[in-house]
């Protein structure tokens, strides 16, 4: 999966959890989200030190958190793949396309699983992944604008992930992003859940989430995406998220506290409007105490 192959950035697999909680998921254990989050990031720092044996049993434990979020299982068979271990890779790809996984392009690409294209059950893999895609995208009302925003995703993650990063490759494309979804919002308004699936939601979030060239965008974007979120049609999380960034880019201090920066060499969050009442501010938008995104933002993201 390389650093990219952790699929999502922990800042997407954390509004992916944290959508869960937002739906109601395993009511009777709301504190298995926070559970998860936490392990959830343990993994990924594992996974970026090489340590796939520890990645892999950390990811096994945030599914059996209860988390459905089918990215989970899909890193859990990557880091598998990496140890050789080749039937509980392909114990947890199964499980990962049961729980939805679609993204066959990636899976064929996935330099993590190269190990496992010579078995015979990776052409039947595929297969199940290629009928889940195809099952996804006739229930989106525009498909194709669904993969083109997957597309761009993976190209905002793989440049974010590289190792060193390309800061003039990453402003072009951030740019070239933001035009193209300036073009899109003009042709189809805010690219919900409904038009795009869950994950070009997520995508069509991301992107601009990155544009911070154009904060009076972010902000139009914002307000489109808060009326999406009253309709049911995107993620509280989200709303969160962006607000932050908007906020933040007008001079004024955050209001949930997602956005960090490094200070004497420590990970702290930006400036919060009363802090005092994040954690109730947090809540009310599905996400967990500010003490513990902290820690996990600090498990991902090291001195």
């Amino acid at each position: 999966m390389k650093r990219s192959g952790l699929v999502f950035s922990f800042l997407l697999i954390s509004c992916c959890l944290g959508r869960q909680a937002e739906q109601g998921t395993n009511p009777t254990q709301p504190d298995r989200t926070t559970d998860a989050k936490k392990w959830f990031a343990e993994a990924s720092a594992a996974y970026g030190e090489k340590d796939f044996l520890k990645a892999a049993e950390l990811y096994v434990r945030v599914l059996d958190a209860g988390t459905t979020w089918p990215t989970v299982p899909y890193n859990a068979a990557c880091c598998y793949a990496r140890l050789g271990r080749t039937g509980d890779a392909f114990k947890y790809l199964e499980l990962a396309v049961q729980k939805g996984w679609s993204d066959v392009e990636h899976l064929k690409s996935d330099a993590d699983l190269e190990s496992l294209r010579a078995d015979p059950r990776w052409e039947g893999i595929v297969r199940a992944c290629s009928v889940q895609r195809d099952a996804s995208l006739k229930s989106m009302a525009n498909p194709q604008l669904h993969t083109e925003l997957l597309e761009r995703m993976r190209t905002d993650q793989n440049v974010r992930n590289a190792q060193p990063i390309d800061a003039l490759q990453l402003m072009r494309i951030d740019s070239d992003n933001t035009a193209w979804m300036r073009e899109v919002i003009e042709k189809h308004g805010w690219p919900g859940e409904a038009m795009v699936g869950e994950e070009g939601a997520q995508a069509a979030w991301l992107l601009v989430q990155h544009a911070d060239q154009d904060p009076a965008f972010q902000r139009r974007c914002l307000e489109l995406l808060t009326q999406a979120h009253k309709k049911g049609d995107a993620s509280a999380q989200h709303v969160a998220y962006l607000t932050d960034r908007v906020f933040l880019a007008e001079g004024k201090p955050q209001v949930y506290g997602t956005q960090f920066h490094t200070v004497d060499g420590k990970l702290i969050p930006r400036p919060i409007e009363n802090e005092a009442e994040v954690d109730q501010r947090r809540s009310a938008m599905g996400l967990g105490s500010l003490a513990e995104y902290a820690e996990q933002m600090r498990a991902v993201y090291p001195p």
